[in-house]
């Protein structure tokens, strides 16, 4: 935390406002979007917006779905004004273009768990990798009679999910999951005993989907 003290000029009214107009601005640039009240998505920020837009709507914890960066400067820069604010900093990869391993899913619905909110997940666009993951939180948190909603994450409008060639898997696995659950069956245990990427590569493929994804 930055302990200078703010001068007069800088904790006026009109201060204040421009701070939280310049906030707005950059989370409408950012797709910023509420997915409930503990949880925002968002695309990549950068530099000095990384700890505006945490300051200004109080985020205790940062879900990065781009993974370890380190050599990256928006990494280096998100990390820091994480640390500097003491909100919690997880990375969690995951890939848009390749089918997602088990225990990438588990990890991201035991980020979910760990979190302290309010909490921003975030990936490089907050379109694509962000709205699967915040499909996954809404079924996990509030269960499958939620898909219509939490499908929706994963649209274009608002949330400028206009996916390329091989992410169109991303809206299809929704489809997957639907398809090939149990009745009644947990998000978590679902993940746990039955899911298999290799098997829903192969039901794309049976599809006429392949070209959907990269690899498994």
């Amino acid at each position: 935390m930055n302990d200078r003290p703010s001068s007069p000029s800088e904790s006026s009214p009109r201060t204040a406002w421009l701070r939280r107009l310049g906030g707005w601005t950059v989370a409408r640039l950012s797709n910023l979007h509420w997915v409930d009240e503990r949880l925002a998505r968002s695309a990549q920020l950068y530099g000095r917006h990384t700890a505006l837009i945490l300051e200004l709507y109080g985020f205790r914890t940062v879900i990065n779905l781009r993974g370890e960066n380190p050599e990256a400067g928006w990494y280096s820069a998100e990390a820091e004004a994480c640390r500097a604010l003491g909100v919690v900093f997880l990375d969690v990869p995951i890939n848009s273009r390749r089918i997602p391993r088990r225990a990438e899913l588990q990890a991201l619905l035991q980020a979910f768990d760990a979190l302290e909110a309010p909490a921003l997940i975030k990936c490089a666009g907050g379109a694509d990798r962000t709205g699967l993951a915040c499909f996954l939180y809404l079924i996990d948190r509030e269960g499958p009679e939620r898909f219509a909603a939490a499908q929706r994450h994963l649209t274009a409008w608002p949330y400028l999910h206009i996916p390329k060639l091989q992410q169109r898997w991303l809206r299809l696995f929704l489809v997957y999951w639907q398809s090939h659950r149990g009745p009644e069956m947990p998000l978590r245990r679902w993940l746990d005993e039955i899911y298999d990427p290799q098997d829903f590569a192969d039901w794309l493929n049976a599809q006429g989907k392949r070209g959907t994804y990269r690899n498994v």
